[in-house]
């Protein structure tokens, strides 16, 4: 039925606001100045990046893996999701990306596990959560919120790089008793920029016994 709608009635692409077929919210001319990353996109930050570039960075993540370049139509795509509650892109951009972690070989984790706070926006509305449940339905493996965020911090979006980088492993918490031994975990963010926030989430998964920790992320 909903198909069908939508050949009567075409939804407004997200980005020229024109009513027309869309996929992950765009319209195909909107969609194809999309730079969408994927499996060409650098294992240590997601985006397509000069090589050797980030050979440097010691990161405790084993890869990033993104579904495209946070900047045009794709940033608007995802803020509009995040911050206007779009439920049915949001779930579109999820299968999308359960999909591509198939498709880059990722081993079946232990675990899938939200970054805190990352998703709460709109009235409540949490796309990691989506985001999850759909990685969860695809892998079987469950979906634990086992970390949480001191209180006391300013959001990433307020500081400058200097802050961003340091002292956040102070505010990443694991809930008590939490183990994951010798396991592969999923960690899911929306927006990937410096990484510091993955690296926190990734040191405490390890220092209770995961053996890797694979990011995954909508856009970078």
């Amino acid at each position: 039925m909903g198909a069908f709608l939508d050949l009567l009635f075409p939804p407004l692409c997200l980005n020229c606001r024109q009513q027309r077929r869309v996929r992950l919210g765009l319209c195909a001319a909107c969609l194809g100045q999309v730079e969408m990353t994927g499996l060409s996109g650098c294992i240590r930050c997601g985006r397509r990046c000069q090589a050797g570039r980030c050979a440097p960075l010691d990161h405790r993540y084993s890869r990033v893996l993104s579904l495209a370049a946070y900047r045009g139509p794709w940033r608007l795509t995802v803020q509009n999701v995040k911050f206007g509650g779009n439920r049915s892109v949001a779930l579109e951009l999820a299968r999308e990306l359960a999909a591509l972690a198939v498709a880059a070989g990722f081993a079946r984790p232990a675990a899938v596990v939200p970054v805190p706070g990352a998703g709460k926006s709109w009235r409540n509305f949490d796309i990691i959560a989506l985001i999850c449940k759909e990685l969860t339905r695809t892998t079987g493996a469950p979906t634990r919120s086992v970390l949480g965020r001191r209180p006391g911090r300013p959001p990433q979006v307020e500081l400058n790089l200097k802050g961003r980088l340091e002292g956040l492993e102070d505010y990443i918490y694991l809930e008590q008793g939490t183990e994951f031994a010798d396991s592969i975990i999923w960690l899911v963010d929306d927006v990937y920029t410096t990484g510091a926030t993955a690296d926190a989430c990734a040191r405490a998964l390890l220092a209770v016994g995961a053996r890797s920790v694979y990011l995954l992320v909508l856009a970078a």
